[in-house]
């Protein structure tokens, strides 16, 4: 009996045990539930939820991989747009860098992929083989140009001092997403994709000798290499603007390819703040044909680039000088480990799925990053942004527009802000009779357009916070 009581009395303490600690627990949790709520109500009390790492929108250094590396350059490549919230609109395109020194020779070669670059710094000759025939460029600092997928190109830097440096965005046909270089000639540490074909293969396609086959073999000493200042000459003397060159002229029909000055262009938009210069389809037809459009926005020092978005195109934007930030605001996609929101739904089936999504949130991410020379920026089509230059320098950020068709800017803030055009009935509705002044107050506040003066400076003015 005393076995037995003292088993009931253990199993009493057990039961009581488990109660208390059930009953701290759930104490706890709603204490901690409460804390976690009062936090988003005062998050939201800001105004904003925030990602300072600026993910998955932004991209720095550590994101970029060596595709090429000699004592005389560079070639490297950005990680691929593989989140799924970018993947279906620049989940194909792949953005890369090439530093070359100075006579420095790129090796010829094709990729399965068409070429947008920017000429970031500095000069160069780039010669195209195409449709049967040669052409060889000039390139300098501010140039764009179009390379269609399977041209052969190679290059050079011609400047004695300054480094060739180029921007590019890659537009794969092969295999979306992914894009291949391919060498004709090999050399040291660069082999030829004729190695690939056997011999009997390749004596009968060039009509020679295997020992003849051996003497198409390169002296490169890699991907980039250095050439004399009497080659670079050389190479350099029958290269124009407009793309003259030897073979044969090719078809009449094929509208030429050539180097097209960005800063040249007259100034989309422009005040003491910033300028803004664009070349769409209707200036290149091979960016049309591509659906892009190229523009660069040069923020002067300590200025902002108003709020605004895009109706259509996805903008990649690359930073070429200087530094500052960035801001978008982003509906609420993922949580504050980067998950998406839709993925953690789906693990809970098809049907909840469906009702979260017509249940939609109302409430917006602040996606914001500091930006430097070298950072990559996706500015989807829709989501308002806004770049904003530091103070020691100007910002400069070249953007590839992607899907630009009937694309338009739509700014938020300044003297062409669309939200003036909001009728009185309507302004009476959202703000009442009296909020109604207030607001048009706010709207009409800003007499600059486009390009504005920073936060910074507006403090400095005398202009106090919203």
């Amino acid at each position: 009996m005393k076995t037995v009581a003292r088993s009931s009395l253990l199993a009493l303490a057990l039961v009581l045990f488990l109660c208390l600690s059930l009953a701290f627990a759930s104490r706890e949790e709603v204490g901690w539930r409460r804390g976690e709520e009062e936090g988003r109500r005062e998050e939201w009390g800001k105004g904003q939820s925030s990602s300072e790492d600026g993910r998955p929108y932004h991209f720095g250094e550590e994101s970029f991989r060596e595709w090429a590396r000699t004592r005389h350059g560079h070639f490297k490549v950005l990680e691929r747009f593989d989140d799924e919230l970018l993947r279906g609109s620049v989940g194909d395109y792949r953005v890369a860098c090439l530093d070359a020194a100075p006579r420095a020779f790129m090796q010829p070669s094709h990729y399965d992929a068409d070429e947008i670059f920017y000429v970031k710094e500095g000069e160069g000759v780039l010669v195209v083989l195409r449709n049967g025939r040669r052409e060889s460029f000039c390139v300098r600092e501010g140039d764009v140009m179009v390379i269609p997928a399977g041209s052969i190109v190679y290059s050079a830097n011609t400047h004695r001092s300054r480094w060739f440096r180029v921007v590019m965005l890659l537009n794969p046909v092969a295999t979306p997403g992914r894009f291949e270089e391919f060498f004709p000639i090999g050399g040291e540490g660069l082999e030829s994709f004729f190695r690939a074909f056997s011999d009997e293969v390749l004596q009968a396609a060039f009509n020679s000798r295997r020992e003849e086959l051996e003497s198409m073999r390169g002296q490169s000493k890699g991907e980039i290499w250095q050439a004399s200042e009497e080659q670079i000459r050389e190479l350099s003397r029958s290269c124009s603007r407009g793309g003259r060159g030897g073979g044969s002229s090719g078809s009449s029909k094929e509208e030429e390819i050539k180097p097209r000055s960005l800063p040249s262009q007259k100034p989309l938009y422009s005040n003491k703040h910033g300028r803004m210069h664009m070349i769409t389809g209707d200036e290149c037809r091979h960016l049309r044909d591509l659906d892009m459009e190229v523009g660069i926005a040069n923020i002067t020092r300590g200025s902002m680039l108003a709020p605004r978005y895009t109706t259509r195109a996805t903008k990649i934007a690359v930073v070429v000088e200087g530094s500052g930030y960035f801001e978008m605001a982003c509906p609420h996609k993922t949580d504050s480990s980067g998950r998406s929101e839709r993925r953690e739904r789906s693990e809970h089936g098809r049907e909840e799925e469906e009702e979260q999504e017509q249940k939609k949130s109302r409430g917006y991410r602040q996606v914001r990053a500091q930006i430097k020379e070298g950072s990559v920026i996706v500015l989807p089509a829709g989501h308002p942004a806004t770049f904003v230059a530091g103070n020691e320098g100007n910002l400069a950020v070249i953007c590839f527009g992607v899907g630009a068709s009937n694309d338009e800017e739509v700014f938020l803030a300044g003297r062409n802000s669309l939200l003036k055009q909001l009728d009185a009935p309507a302004k009476t509705i959202l703000f009442g009779e009296q909020g109604r002044e207030a607001a048009d107050k706010v709207i009409g506040a800003q007499t600059e357009s486009v390009f504005l003066a920073g936060p910074q400076q507006q403090r400095g003015g005398g202009v106090s916070d919203m």
